[in-house]
């Protein structure tokens, strides 16, 4: 490998170390430079984009943690309403239980024969049927004796009325659970009677239901108005993510406005105007001499590296050039004698030519 290529090579690693270097270093100096200015009026656009962005950060740093906060509630709201839709069922498990040993009691006690009246024949055929079948069952149960085929029929017959009695338990269930619930929407009965007491029951068990159903509308209203505070898609994570993002690029626009400051204080930048220089001349002290020191050093590293490439490039040039030149004069010299060879060629192909035309005019005279 030639020589040069390989002193371009490090010279292009060397510039791009420096470069970073310069980079952070006027970075960081431009930083401490504007850090200096937040107290100060200066009438500059790049001084009051500074401000602006340093105001956008934290606003945005605030607005990530109102998110959190949110989203921390939100679970706790998703918590609070399993644990409350757990207990709205439990209720209805316990008021479903007292709407039938209500109906039952309201079906046994004559008092309420005006009301239960129109359900005294169904309750009662349902009744009938059901004692039917566990009387037959009990009598299956205790049938003893008989073969295999026999044991076999008893335990299907078995399992069928089993079945018929669970289906009439069921309707049974469901009238109490409906003559209890209908008669509950009245006006309290005495208070003398069992009615009465389980009426009582079911006025407290609502009482306690209205109470954690309305707990429980709130809770929901609450997540859906910080649902709807998420976003289209309701993802917290991803509006956190989209703030995050807009931080990284507001400090990757800081950076470039530090850069350019830092350029301006070391002098690597001249194209300042006179009010511009007299403002520097009043934020640097004498302590930042050493880092602007290091700024101009390692920016005339970077611009000697420069003109070594551009040296080093244009050699390598001129010798490619060179080489192209010798290379088509080698072409040229090749094609100069393939085309005296062909001369040659036309010339002694003439001759044949004219000798063969002198033979024919010699033979024509003997014609």
């Amino acid at each position: 490998m030639d020589d040069r290529k390989r002193r371009i090579d490090d010279l292009l690693r060397n510039t791009r170390e420096s470069k970073a270097s310069l980079d952070t270093l006027l970075e960081n100096f431009g930083e401490s430079l504007y850090s200096r200015t937040r107290e100060m009026n200066a009438d500059f656009d790049d001084i009051n984009q500074y401000k602006s962005h340093l105001l956008d950060i934290a606003e945005s740093n605030i607005a990530i943690g109102k998110i959190e906060e949110k989203n921390r509630r939100f679970k706790e709201l998703e918590e609070a309403i399993n644990a409350k839709e757990i207990e709205e069922r439990d209720q209805a498990k316990e008021m479903a239980g007292i709407y039938r040993k209500f109906g039952k009691a309201l079906l046994e006690n004559s008092a309420y024969d005006d009301y239960t009246s129109l359900f005294k024949e169904q309750a009662d055929s349902l009744k009938t049927k059901r004692e039917s079948l566990e009387a037959r069952i009990n009598e299956l149960d205790n049938k003893e004796g008989g073969n295999v085929f026999s044991w076999i029929g008893k335990s299907a017959q078995g399992l069928v009325l089993k079945s018929f009695l669970s289906k009439a338990q069921e309707s049974q269930e469901q009238l109490y659970h409906s003559i209890g619930e209908r008669y509950s929407t009245r006006d309290s009965a005495s208070e003398e009677d069992d009615v009465a007491f389980i009426r009582g029951e079911i006025d407290e068990l609502r009482a306690v239901m209205k109470t954690a159903q309305d707990e429980l509308a709130a809770l929901k209203d609450e997540r859906r108005i910080i649902t709807a505070s998420f976003g289209i898609d309701g993802n917290p994570q991803k509006q956190i993510q989209s703030v995050k993002n807009h931080i990284v690029h507001i400090k990757e626009t800081l950076g470039v406005l530090y850069r350019n400051f830092g350029l301006q204080v070391t002098g690597i930048d001249e194209n300042i105007t006179p009010d511009r220089k007299y403002f520097i001349d009043t934020i640097v002290s004498a302590e930042d001499s050493e880092i602007i020191g290091r700024a101009v050093r390692l920016n005339q590293a970077l611009n000697d590296n420069e003109k070594a490439i551009q040296k080093l490039r244009a050699s390598l040039a001129i010798d490619e050039e060179k080489y192209k030149i010798e290379k088509y004069g080698k072409t040229i010299d090749e094609k100069k004698m393939r085309i005296t060879e062909f001369q040659k060629n036309i010339a002694d192909l003439e001759d044949s030519i004219r000798e063969s035309e002198g033979y024919i005019r010699e033979l024509e005279k003997q014609l």
